[in-house]
């Protein structure tokens, strides 16, 4: 059953886009308005547009846009009817009775299914069968109370314990195989029960780490192998419909109530953990693989800096050089922890204590040291050739430090290092400044001149649309705004005058609206497109909000919608086939003879 517009109207109302998108990312007054840096993509100049009028945003980078309801739907990954339940319980507003919904029912006995699997895991290890699991953790120094506080457990070495147990909990075997918690596969040619599938426990003998979120959700788990000949050492859950690992961030749920200004990037679950033993309460870590774009704008949700603490090794150092990347990308300010004497946080808290973990973060340094640092493998610094290598690469990184005092504070370090004058290296470095300056101003004219539709967003410069695809868009915008001018507007243009398909769509979806007495605002449109969608119809409604809704401007786009139809009978010229363009030119002939 649908819910009522008068209800989703009741909780768009009661949650103020501003102050919910400031709850996720940091805004900026612009006059009336607001601006951010996108939270769905990764910029250092801000593009999202938050607009007090029409309680709406639209990113002019990527093409994000909608009402609070679809920025809930993007930013906290869930569909149209879990957003407006999301923000009724922000607002402490009731939902209306029988408000069903698919896809949220299977996605909250998801969530139920992994509760009661951790459940079972964290019984196991407080059992006679957890014994490997509890000595491997006491082994790792963690306490009891830790143990309690992550909820860990122990999967028993059995092919199918849990499945037998959830089971008899009323659970099916394909929920659970939805869950992720069973694997399968079909018998071979030969064997009996034809193509059922043999289903058995995912994780065996395994210690498990329930992986949370911010809401408190068991999402999924991660198991570190307690066989020395495994395949894997640390399995995770695999994507489910609650359980994106990409955007995703082990003990987030804790580190997002720290006090500290920074949080503490690790790599894997042991470090994370072992630092908030250690009274550490800002760690946290990715699931198993190398940051994602997604999990660098999600940090940057709940600190301005990240110290990437990644181990020693050099598949530690090559991830740090990514996350510096990706967190410069996300406009997060990035330390590095340099450890010696250990291979990672865990060991290195064991061995020195918090206080000598403390000490280490303090004398972290940026990423520009660390950059820097790098430039020096594989070359000889005692010889002029290494020196003079050294520095090629050195300015060019110098001189994209665009605050002058620290660019002077990495000028004279890097001098030192040489045995130069600083003077002759800034010389080099305000040089190569220059030459990107008026590469950079080139670049802007160009772009002036002929702009380019940025990758991955589906904005188009107003200046690039023909006259035609501006009217098809300003008509839509005109509906939305005023749906009582349809009337007029069915009478001398119908959905064939819309040369593109989405357009057609959405002129259709809201004129069939209209006459059924509907609303055709943004929140009540997140039914009948996806949050995508929704962000493009955000973008048509804000490029016509710079000009007044006057009856005039209507009159013009339907007229340029006209003359199209009757100058090419609706079609574009390159879609007019031979006989087609034969029969325009000749028409237009006898119109210019007075034939």
């Amino acid at each position: 059953m649908p819910l009522p517009n008068e209800f989703i109207e009741q909780v768009r109302d009661a949650n103020e886009i501003t102050s919910v998108i400031s709850s996720y990312t940091s805004l900026k007054r612009a006059g009336r308005d607001s601006v951010c840096l996108c939270p769905f993509h990764s910029e250092k100049t801000a593009s999202c547009h938050i607009y007090a009028d029409t309680q709406s945003f639209y990113c002019f980078g990527c093409g994000a846009g909608g009402d609070v309801i679809n920025f809930i739907r993007l930013i906290e990954h869930l569909d149209y009817i879990e957003s407006i339940k999301f923000l009724a319980q922000r607002a402490n507003i009731p939902m209306p009775e029988d408000s069903r919904d698919k896809t949220a029912e299977a996605k909250q006995k998801m969530l139920e299914i992994n509760r009661q699997a951790a459940r079972f895991y964290r019984d196991v290890l407080l059992s006679d069968k957890g014994a490997p699991g509890r000595q491997y953790l006491l082994q790792r120094g963690l306490s009891e109370n830790t143990i309690r506080k992550y909820g860990l457990g122990f999967a028993p070495n059995s092919w199918d314990t849990l499945k037998s147990f959830m089971l008899s909990k009323g659970y099916t075997e394909q929920e659970l195989l939805d869950a992720a918690l069973l694997a399968a596969k079909r018998p071979q040619n030969g064997q009996q029960g034809g193509e059922r599938l043999h289903t058995y426990d995912k994780f065996r003998n395994r210690v498990m780490f329930p992986i949370i979120d911010r809401r408190g959700n068991i999402i999924g788990f991660g198991g570190r192998t307690l066989e020395a000949d495994a395949p894997a050492k640390y399995l995770n859950s695999d994507e489910t419909l609650v359980f994106h690992k990409r955007s995703s961030l082990f003990s987030l749920n804790f580190a997002k109530n720290t006090r500290e200004k920074f949080l503490i990037l690790c790599e894997g679950y042991m470090d994370v953990i072992s630092l908030n033993q250690a009274g550490f309460d800002n760690a946290i870590a990715t699931l198993g693989t190398a940051i994602t774009p997604e999990q660098a704008r999600l940090m940057r949700q709940y600190c301005e800096e990240v110290v990437i603490s990644y181990d020693s090794d050099g598949a530690g150092q090559k991830a740090t050089m990514k996350a510096i990347n990706l967190l410069g990308e996300a406009g997060v300010d990035a330390r590095v922890l340099q450890m010696t004497g250990a291979k990672d946080p865990d060991e290195y808290v064991k061995k020195y204590g918090a206080d000598g973990f403390r000490l280490l973060l303090e004398k972290s340094g940026g990423a520009i040291s660390f950059e820097l640092k790098k430039l020096t493998v594989g070359l000889d610094m005692d010889t002029p050739e290494g020196k003079a290598s050294y520095l090629k690469k050195a300015v060019g990184l110098l001189a994209s430090i665009n605050d002058k005092i620290d660019r002077m504070v990495y000028i004279n370090d890097t001098a030192k290092l040489c045995g130069l004058s600083a003077g002759e290296i800034e010389k080099a470095v305000e040089e190569r400044r220059r030459i990107n300056y008026y590469s950079a101003k080139k670049a802007e004219t160009r772009e002036l001149i002929n702009p380019t539709k940025k990758k991955g967003s589906d904005y188009m410069p107003t200046s690039q649309l023909t006259a035609r695809e501006k009217a098809q868009r300003g008509v839509i915008a005109f509906m939305i705004h005023s749906p009582d001018l349809l009337p007029k507007t069915e009478k001398r243009i119908s959905l064939e005058d819309f040369p593109d398909e989405f357009c057609r769509i959405i002129y259709q979806t809201v004129t069939d609206r209209i006459k059924n007495g509907q609303n055709v605002d943004l929140s009540s449109l997140g039914n009948e497109f996806s949050a995508q969608e929704l962000g493009k119809i955000t973008g048509i409604i804000q490029e016509n909000n710079l000009l007044p809704y006057q009856k005039e401007r209507l009159d013009e786009y339907i007229k340029v919608l006209e003359e199209h139809r009757d100058k090419y009978g609706g079609k574009d010229p390159s879609e007019l086939t031979d006989e087609e363009m034969l029969a325009y030119m000749e028409a237009i002939r006898k119109k210019k003879s007075g034939g």
